[in-house]
């Protein structure tokens, strides 16, 4: 049977719905803790995509970082007239162009005060 054939049959027999006889209204609907159970879940994962997007976010820069700093040492360190001859001070090299905060390092493995896990 043809599409426009089934539309037409369909869009032709749609009346007013009606139920099965012996069922009730309530009994087809969710109801309050249907809603309720709904709104949470849609709650949760919005947090969660809040969540997951804030630390996808901070690994990124976290690389962005390390990648920064590896160049530095390749160029012979942040301060020293590298290849290029700028002069320039490892806190150029930062994501956003933000430097460490204060007491922050530039050594190659981050200055985080983590141990390398060596990967």
């Amino acid at each position: 049977m043809p599409l426009i054939q089934i539309l037409a049959a369909v869009a032709a027999g749609a009346g007013e719905p009606t139920l099965r006889p012996g069922l009730d209204a309530d009994q087809v609907s969710p109801g309050p803790w249907g809603f309720f159970f709904t709104f949470a879940l849609a709650a949760v994962v919005v947090f969660l995509i809040w969540d997951m997007t804030r630390r996808i976010r901070r690994v990124r820069y976290r690389s962005q970082v390390d990648e920064n700093l590896a160049a530095d040492a390749r160029q012979g360190g942040p301060g020293s007239t590298g290849s290029s001859g700028s002069g320039t001070s490892g806190t150029d090299h930062y994501a956003g162009g933000e430097a460490p905060a204060a007491g922050g390092t530039s050594e190659a493995g981050g200055g985080s005060g983590r141990p390398e896990r060596g990967d």
